[in-house]
């Protein structure tokens, strides 16, 4: 395949030629001038959840609070503004951000007597206010997840994993049909002003029944969705994933499980514990916690469906890989539509790295320059060379697929280049750059393979693809990333 041309041809929205001779272009052609700029093949995201991202955009967003403080004053702004009644939520707070200033005391004080919920920036956990408490039943205990409690035993309203997921979800009340629709619509026009043509997205089926199949002729990109419904047994999440319909801009293409939590709420699953937390070693979650993953995974490559598992600690990394291994004995993978995905790997043991052969990984870049500000605090110097080894990776084999995770960071695939070639956390400052890649493994990640993983019919600029581009402003490979991002100048899905 060639390196570079100077013009492409489109006919009903397939590539049809790359640098066409004058015969081969029809007399009647519509001409567009790309002004200069650099056309590379649609940018991706292989991950994010599109549904929530859409919908956070509704929230109160309280990321970069500068402390505890910044926290509380933009929750009574927003609790001044709400109407009687409503649930404040909110989003993206990370304690990373509040240099020192301790998160004790009550939570979210500040909205009174309005039931409020604020989102870690991972999503893995929340914290509530007294208001919110008042209408959940709080066990003593739950499987896979944590309740804080002070000295005297009382809810601080923190929770964590399973104790948010399964207690405070069902609680809090869901935006109507109509407005959870206007919003999708305009997260993923967003998405696609950044230079998206496509999306891993991560959702439950009911979002995808009730929002998603009305809209998927008015998507500004394609969404190759994966499931997270998993309740045991999932035989019926299984068979609607199976009927749902397939379109060019919407489908189904696997079911996701989760086999631990984050690094940032400690909650990963280790093979140590946690070096700034020393009788701790992170948690398993739903399925790898009941000792069913291995029969999740099995069901859904029997479906014909991808199992996409989040592993974010390196305890959790081999858990899944084992699962996988036995997987694939029993029935050997064909091709990508039924492969697993590895979801994260943000730590993974050099042992662990060389059995990624041949497999997916699918990484987000932002959550490196993130995690990094508190990577050694949490993990220490000698679990350096694990953490989020795009390099080692590459080495052993596997092939890398990025994304973003969306809400949980930005969406814009240029600051995840950018933090994949650099190596900067989101402080600007130079970290664990053994790691970083060249430009154009990264343009793999963010097009080519990406497309590979999710079965897209796009990722490269050749005869037979969709015509989905990306037109950056400035040249890619001659970019000084250091200084920051080239410029989006427009984004093609299916040639328009």
């Amino acid at each position: 395949m060639q390196a570079w041309a100077t013009s492409v041809l489109v006919e009903n929205g397939i590539v049809a030629a790359v640098d066409p001779t004058s015969s081969a272009i029809p007399t009647h052609c519509d001409e567009v001038d790309l002004c200069g700029g650099c056309l590379i093949p649609g940018l991706i995201d292989a991950h994010l959840h599109l549904t929530l991202g859409s919908a956070s955009l509704c929230e109160l967003d309280l990321s970069h609070c500068a402390s505890r403080g910044v926290f509380e004053a933009r929750v009574a702004t927003r609790h001044a503004q709400l109407p009687q009644g409503e649930w404040l939520l909110a989003n993206s707070w990370n304690e990373a951000d509040w240099k020192g200033h301790a998160p004790g005391g009550e939570w979210l004080a500040s909205a009174q007597d309005r039931p409020a919920v604020a989102w870690r920036m991972d999503r893995h956990a929340c914290v509530l206010n007294r208001a919110a408490l008042a209408h959940i039943h709080l066990p003593a205990a739950i499987d896979g997840g944590r309740i804080e409690r002070d000295a005297q035993g009382r809810p601080t309203g923190l929770l964590q994993e399973a104790a948010a997921w399964q207690l405070v979800v069902p609680k809090v009340p869901p935006l109507s049909r109509e407005r959870a629709r206007g919003a999708l619509l305009q997260g993923a026009q967003m998405l696609r002003e950044h230079g998206l043509t496509a999306v891993g997205s991560m959702e439950y089926l009911r979002d995808l029944v009730d929002v998603h199949d009305a809209l998927r002729d008015q998507l500004p990109l394609r969404v190759h969705a994966t499931v997270l419904d998993r309740d045991w047994p999932i035989d019926d999440a299984l068979q609607a994933a199976k009927d749902f319909a397939t379109s060019d801009r919407l489908r189904i293409i696997g079911m996701k499980a989760f086999v631990d939590g984050t690094l940032g709420s400690r909650t990963a699953a280790m093979l140590e514990p946690y070096c700034d937390d020393p009788t701790n070693a992170g948690l398993l979650v739903e399925l790898a916690a009941a000792g069913k993953l291995n029969a999740w995974l099995e069901l859904v490559r029997n479906a014909g469906l991808s199992p996409s598992m989040h592993a974010i600690g390196d305890r959790a990394a081999r858990i899944a890989l084992d699962a996988a291994d036995l997987a694939r004995k029993r029935l050997p993978e064909t091709t990508a539509a039924d492969a697993p995905r590895f979801e994260h790997m943000q730590s993974l043991h050099p042992v662990d790295a060389a059995r990624m052969r041949g497999r997916f990984a699918s990484m987000q870049p932002l959550h490196k320059a993130d995690d990094a500000r508190g990577a050694i605090t949490r993990l220490g110097t000698a679990r350096l060379p694990r953490f989020f080894p795009f390099r080692a990776l590459l080495e052993a084999g596997a092939t890398l697929a990025f994304g973003s995770d969306w809400p949980i960071v930005s969406p814009d695939p240029l600051r995840g280049m950018r933090a994949a070639i650099t190596g900067l956390d989101l402080d600007g400052r130079p970290f664990a750059t053994e790691q970083n890649l060249s430009v154009e493994e990264v343009l793999w990640g963010y097009t080519r393979d990406a497309a590979r993983m999710l079965s897209l019919p796009s990722g490269v600029i050749a005869p037979s693809y969709a015509a989905d581009f990306t037109l950056l402003g400035e040249d890619p490979f001659a970019w000084n990333w250091q200084d920051g991002t080239p410029k989006i100048l427009a984004t093609f899905v299916d040639g328009v």
